[in-house]
């Protein structure tokens, strides 16, 4: 291991000494079949101990490493986290495309699913309206988490913190006078998210745009995308705007049944 570490060791001038020097840590944490002491840590950089623990220290914030009763450093539960979201990612493109032209089609709006990236949504699959007028979507364009239908959707489950964590705790930027301008009212939001399986977007990202989303969970109850609809609000006034959320909403939780996900109420 010790020559391998060696080996990945030599940095371009464009990376950062840090965080190259963490992920050589966490590497050798996560090869290791033992706990492994600080002091081989340190050894493997050339670096005194104190250096070696504040690395240390921010992949245990983080979660990415844990330390057992002899003070060892041991991989931690993040690790895992991430990895099951990789895979839970591949499952859902490959269940959600006929559940996207189902919605595209019943609802006769532009239809798309989101995942989450970094601090956005990222669309990673879309199917257009039939209508003349509609609202375009590309694959790879990315919106706020909090004004979108599908951002909503997908930090429905978080908590107070860690949506705090996320935005911060200032005023959100404003996009149209509609935009919701709070962490604490977006917090809000997501409460009624999780208790309805419906986020809404009336005209906060985009004037003139109405979206609405559904959280899509996997097996373990983990929300791993959002699933939804777009369409311009003269088309989707208030009666149709609630009519076309209960369809998003029942795509919704097929797609989870799809995924393995049981309801428990």
């Amino acid at each position: 291991m010790k020559n391998t570490i060696a080996k990945r060791s030599g940095r371009s001038r464009s990376t950062v000494q840090s965080l190259d020097r963490g992920l050589l840590l966490l590497d050798y944490v996560v090869s290791s079949d033992r706990p492994v002491a600080l002091g081989k840590l340190a050894d493997l950089l050339g670096v005194e101990k104190s250096s070696a623990h504040r690395l240390m220290a921010t992949l245990i914030r983080h979660g990415y490493a844990m330390q057992d009763a002899q003070k060892g450093y041991i991989p931690g539960p993040a690790i895992m986290e991430q990895a099951s979201k990789l895979g839970n990612r591949g499952d859902v493109h490959e269940s959600a495309g006929p559940f996207l032209t189902q919605l595209a089609n019943t609802t006769g709006e532009t239809a798309h699913l989101g995942v989450l990236g970094r601090n956005q949504v990222v669309l990673t699959n879309c199917v257009a309206s039939n209508h003349a007028v509609a609202v375009t979507s590309r694959v790879g364009e990315a919106e706020p988490l909090y004004c979108s239908a599908l951002g909503k959707a997908l930090i429905c489950e978080y908590d107070q913190q860690r949506v705090k964590t996320l935005l911060g705790k200032g005023r959100l930027k404003k996009y149209t006078s509609k935009t919701i301008g709070s962490v604490s009212a977006l917090i809000k939001e997501c409460r009624r998210v999780r208790t309805e399986l419906l986020a809404k977007d009336d005209e906060e990202l985009r004037k003139g745009v109405r979206c609405l989303a559904a959280p899509v969970k996997d097996f373990s109850g983990a929300v791993v995308a959002a699933i939804g609809i777009s369409g311009p609000s003269d088309r989707l006034v208030d009666a149709r705007f609630e009519q076309m959320g209960e369809h998003v909403k029942r795509i919704g939780i097929n797609l989870s049944q799809k995924l393995g996900f049981v309801r428990k109420d």
